[in-house]
């Protein structure tokens, strides 16, 4: 079994590093707005027609209770932040592990950027009529000024969705290390991505098919990244 696993005054680094890169390059190729729309016009067609469109009705259920606004809006903004406390788990508790789950998530945010550029897509938020941005008008955590465009940020870019890519990936990297020590505990882990994907709908930032590209994505990644020894 492979146990090494690199000095964390290289690895932090070039993962906070990596990730500044990718969120900047994500910006750098905005390509505007309208195709960004009309991108946006195809996919609520598309799931209109395959009886899957259910952004509106989700994101108007959650109107009339503050409380759900609020949960789902923290979660939004909060859950990515699995994403860096996975790999720190996996360092210290899975060395033979971490090699192969963080080039896994590295892939995927590396394939991401090719797939943004090919297909802008303005989230329901902006492109679909009678969902309301209710995290902008509560602003939470900031949520106002998510709307304005920045540097650094492309708010374009709803497909596939990272939030779900992110979110299975620690799923993935969870259920991996566990299933043979704690089942339970890995099964569990599926449900945070699905948690996820239904807040990501409720809260008006991305359409069903964003977020099966999402799941398709690490999918894709998986079978294309290096494989290590995995046996526990």
């Amino acid at each position: 079994m492979l146990t090494g696993r690199p000095p964390w005054y290289l690895e932090a680094p070039l993962l906070v590093g990596g990730y500044l890169a990718f969120g900047l390059a994500r910006a750098e190729i905005d390509r505007g707005e309208p195709t960004a729309t009309s991108n946006a016009v195809l996919v609520q067609s598309l799931e209109q027609t395959l009886r899957i469109a259910v952004e509106h009705p989700l994101n108007h259920a959650m109107l009339a209770h503050p409380a759900a606004i609020h949960l789902t809006g923290y979660f939004y903004r909060l859950c990515v932040i699995a994403v860096p406390a996975t790999l720190i788990w996996l360092y210290f508790r899975w060395p033979a592990r971490y090699g192969h789950l963080r080039t896994v998530l590295v892939m995927t945010m590396l394939l991401d950027l090719p797939l943004v550029w090919l297909f802008p897509e303005s989230p329901p938020r902006f492109a679909q009529d009678g969902i309301v941005d209710y995290m902008a008008t509560h602003d939470i955590l900031y949520g106002a000024a998510s709307r304005a465009p920045r540097p650094g940020v492309n708010l374009l870019a709803a497909m596939p969705s990272m939030h779900i890519a992110w979110t299975t990936w620690c799923a993935y990297a969870a259920w991996s290390v566990l299933r043979r020590s704690a089942p339970r505990a890995a099964w569990l882990a599926w449900l945070f991505p699905f948690l996820a994907a239904f807040v990501v709908l409720a809260t008006g930032h991305h359409y069903v098919l964003d977020i099966l590209a999402g799941m398709a994505l690490v999918a894709l990644t998986i079978r294309l990244s290096p494989r290590h020894n995995l046996e526990s």
